[in-house]
Parts: structure tokens; sequence; C-alpha cells
């Protein structure tokens, strides 16, 4: 898909920042975390792993909550798998999650700052044109809480509709494919059930990579956290180019 098909078909769901030299970048929170894209990539990709595979095990037992004001510190290594999702690549973890990739779903982190993150990243990514309205509607549905939520469903709706008709797609086929990868974070833990998330995701630019940080607010409900639907139902304010990432926990290379 080109870059102006790529920007019409998310005209709701993406954030149009200017970088310093006036680069102009479409940002695509895929609705994602963990999802972004910074500019749709010609020419071949890396092999990915389909939709709701992992590398890494789940976890039993009691899952310990976050202390108020604390933040996780770098994960360990071996503790850390990567996946592809939708053509964006993204952590797992053996510890935090996610333990269930059934369906293309993504469900199961850990009560814990980093179980946090990585629920913004894996949630946003299924919130996606590109994820299918199988997926979507899903994750909409179970995975996102706020008055915002319905807002967030008519412009994905709408979104993935204009999509599937501009790249002639039979209803159900996921949209098209997102060029990012989760290369870091920082997380602010609100409260033990609260946390507040800015992503660093890489994507490819006019002049290059790009780092953008991506803002999203998870809340713990029930035995798993959701994600707070953004104001509005748009993430055009949540976005924010970062030329200095030095504040941000890094993930460890494998992305």
């Amino acid at each position: 898909m080109g870059d102006d098909i790529a920007a019409r078909a998310r005209r709701r769901t993406t954030a149009v920042v200017a970088a310093g030299t006036a680069v102009v970048l479409v940002v695509l929170a895929a609705v994602a975390g963990l999802v972004l894209l910074v500019r749709h990539r010609a020419g071949p990709v890396s092999p990915s792993v389909p939709v709701g595979t992992s590398d890494a095990g789940g976890t039993s037992g009691q899952q310990s909550r976050p202390p108020a004001g604390t933040a996780p510190s770098t994960p360990a290594a071996d503790d850390l798998a990567w996946v592809t999702v939708v053509g964006a690549r993204v952590p797992v973890s053996r510890s935090a999650g996610p333990r269930d990739t059934t369906s293309g779903r993504a469900r199961g982190f850990a009560h814990t700052p980093l179980g946090a993150v990585l629920a913004a990243a894996h949630i946003t990514l299924r919130l996606s044109p590109q994820a299918g309205p199988a997926v979507f509607e899903a994750t909409l549905r179970e995975q996102v809480v706020g008055g915002d939520a319905a807002a967030l469903g008519q412009h994905l709706a709408e979104d993935y509709e204009q999509a599937r008709a501009q790249l002639g797609l039979p209803y159900g086929e996921p949209a098209g494919r997102l060029y990012s990868t989760a290369r870091g974070y920082r997380v602010d833990a609100d409260s033990a059930d609260a946390a507040t998330v800015r992503l660093l995701i890489e994507g490819p630019g006019k002049s290059g990579s790009v780092l953008v940080a991506l803002t999203l607010h998870t809340q713990w409900v029930g035995t798993d956290w959701a994600l707070l639907a953004p104001s509005g139902g748009t993430w055009d304010t949540t976005a924010t180019v970062v030329t200095d990432p030095s504040g941000y926990t890094r993930f460890p290379d494998g992305g």
C-alpha cells in the first residue's frame, strides 16, 4: 500500500508530527502500540512470526502488585523473546506476558509495571486495521475501557472499511502491514492498578529511522491489564518524536 493510501486509510488513527528539519512523519498508533507506523516502507522485509505466536512460556500463580511510583528495571535478555504482529516487532516475556496469544489476541499480563508496558504494546497492535476485524473488534470489546471506547471503535471501523475498499480486500482480511519495532519504554505506576506507559518505537522515516514516543494509559481490570481509550477516540495528540532516548529503558536487542 502506498503512502497516500496509508495516510487516507488511517486519517483518524494517525498523528502528523514535524521533526526539526521539517521532515513530516506519519505516526500510527494502531489504536499501537504498541502500534506505530512512522512511514510505509517499500521493499522486502524480514520473515515474520504469525500473529498469535510466541516463543515465551507462560507463568502461573499469583502476580505481584506494582507499588505506586515505581518503574520496572531493565528486562533480562533471557526473559524476552521477539515476535512479529501485523508486521511490527514487539517483545514478549516469560514472566510478564502475554500468556495467551490464541486467535491473534494478546492476554494474560503480569500485575507488574513490565506487564503494563507489554500490555500497552500488544493491545495497541491488535487495535489496528492491519489486525483485521476479528481481532480488533474483540480486543476493543474486551481490553479497552473508558468513555471514549465507542468513539475509538467507530473510527477504527471506518478506517478499516476505507482501507480494505482501496486495497480491494474482502471483509475480514487484514488491511496491510505495519513497519515498526518497540525499542524501549518509560512507565509511571500511578497506583497499584494504573500505569502511564511511554512506549519508544522505531520506524522508517524519509531520512533513516525515527524514534517516536507513544503515551498510553493502562488500568488493571479484574485479572488483566486493559487500555484506556484516548480522548475523543483518536491518538492524534499521544505521539511525539524523540531525539534523546536516554531517559527510556531499552529492550534488549533482538527486535
